[in-house]
């Protein structure tokens, strides 16, 4: 699979950017030409649009990334020492605020992960798009305890059409949704099909939304550069605590929405109202309840 395409500055004099997956390049040489900060596990780049991340960098380094599935990564947040914040005014506020708003910035986001016999060296897993963040407490490089973002992160497929309506023959949106769900998010291993559950998933929420939050109702705050409304896809039982990867546990949300479950003082209660959305929906399209949604909320 090669990722290429980026949307190009026109101070990059047309560069671009095409790692094959598996690739090996020396991470020096990926700053040289598309710039970014060398000392950084989230790294923009000043030149294309595009954010690099970098993981594994050993034990001894406080970041604590973790594959939950296959195809989604849980990657921590930019700040060795206090709190992290999406605060612009900062370096390490920034990293994490272009991170998690790259698709309104219109920035893909590509992933490496430092060679274990080598450090100069990176192997190229692939182009994420994020998901989903929470915070955890945890210790910082000091040992002090911290707030730290845990982003959730999916593996993007480019051979996989993008457009909802691309379903052939008997197949449903929601019967491909369905079909490919699993309700087991504890595999380390990186890569492999189930890319195709996630994404089928995610088309089915946005489908549904039809351009509209469904927690406030209102139309989706902007397009992203292909056109399309932006919504934010969320899983009411959150997959990097366990939760199942259904068509009947996601929804989607204006990114406002999406904060509010977060952040708000009242977050719990209103993820307790989006589940009650889902069992409505359900109980409408297929007459019950499923077990899937029967679980306690988190």
């Amino acid at each position: 699979m090669t990722i290429s395409g980026l949307i190009i500055h026109p101070r990059s004099s047309a560069m671009e950017l095409s790692y094959t997956v598996g690739q090996r390049i020396k991470r020096a040489e990926i700053h040289e030409e598309f710039g970014g900060n060398p000392q950084c596990g989230i790294s923009s780049s000043g030149q294309v649009d595009a954010v690099f991340l970098f993981t594994g960098d050993g034990n001894n380094n406080p970041y604590r990334d973790t594959w939950v599935s296959e195809t989604v990564l849980e990657y921590s947040g930019q700040g060795r020492r206090g709190h992290q914040t999406f605060d612009r005014s900062n370096p390490n506020g920034r990293a994490n605020d272009d991170l998690k708003n790259h698709a309104e910035y219109g920035k893909e986001v590509h992933l490496f992960e430092k060679s274990v016999e080598d450090d100069s060296i990176v192997v190229y897993l692939g182009q994420l798009e994020y998901i989903d963040h929470d915070f955890k407490q945890r210790d910082d490089a000091d040992g002090n305890p911290r707030r730290e973002i845990r982003f959730e992160l999916q593996l993007v497929d480019d051979e996989l059409p993008g457009d909802a309506g691309v379903v052939s023959g008997s197949d449903t949106l929601r019967d491909l949704a369905e079909a490919s769900s699993t309700t087991d998010s504890t595999s380390s291993v990186k890569g492999g099909s189930s890319y195709r559950t996630s994404r089928a998933i995610r088309e089915y929420a946005l489908d549904w939304a039809e351009g509209h939050c469904q927690g406030c109702q209102n139309e989706a705050p902007f397009k992203t550069p292909d056109g399309n409304p932006y919504l934010e896809v969320h899983h009411v039982f959150r997959r990097a605590d366990g939760g199942p990867d259904h068509p009947d546990t996601v929804i989607a949300l204006c990114p406002n929405c999406h904060s509010k479950r977060h952040y708000g003082r009242h977050g719990d209660q209103f993820n307790k109202k989006l589940i009650e959305k889902l069992r409505e929906r359900a109980k409408r399209e297929l007459g019950e309840i499923p077990p899937v949604l029967a679980e306690s909320p988190e």
